[in-house]
């Protein structure tokens, strides 16, 4: 995949708005996308600012800084997880709602410690179910788990014991570390 179109996705943002940006057509970007022309000078210098990259990266002169080296860096649903990480200790989730702002914000991404112990009051990512990998603080109350947001706008999930079992509900970690691009 062309980089240019690669990291435009990746901050979904749509061709026009990244023309927008750049103070070309979006024919232009759809273009450089295809491969048929190199942006600009003055259009690779606003390209690398927009993507916070460098220009040697854009023109290929430069291999992408190695985020992945934590497992799991992409956007993975509860359902792969496991398969995913391995026995890694650690991965990165990229928040997808603002259910714990002010706290994490949407696209924030935090680093998780699969390895450490989960204590009431500790923020986590959780599987629930096979479908939806959440970050929630965790209470601990007896043999249930409640799932509380810190925006108030959303709603805690209470899960019983049996629920726990059954949906499943799968704690993978403790979130240790919060990565947030300005």
């Amino acid at each position: 995949m062309n980089i240019i179109k690669e990291l435009r996705t990746q901050k979904k943002i749509s061709q026009q708005q990244l023309a927008d940006l750049c103070n070309v057509h979006q024919t232009a970007v759809s273009q450089w996308e295809n491969g048929r022309t190199l942006p600009d000078r003055n259009s690779l210098q606003l390209l690398a600012h927009v993507f916070g990259v460098s220009v040697e990266l854009l023109l290929g002169l430069e291999k992408p800084k190695d985020e992945n080296l934590i497992p799991g860096f992409e956007k993975i649903n509860a359902e792969a997880a496991e398969e995913k990480l391995g026995s890694a200790n650690f991965f990165a989730l990229t928040i997808n709602d603002n259910s714990m702002a002010p706290t994490l914000l949407f696209d924030d991404t935090v680093i998780v410690n699969r390895r450490c112990e989960i204590l009431s009051g500790d923020i986590i990512a959780v599987a629930i179910g096979q479908s939806d990998l959440s970050v929630k603080r965790v209470i601990k109350k007896g043999t249930s788990l409640m799932l509380v947001p810190e925006n108030p706008a959303f709603e805690p999930m209470l899960f019983s014991e049996n629920e726990v079992e059954t949906l499943p509900v799968s704690i993978l970690g403790k979130v240790i570390e919060l990565r947030r691009k300005f």
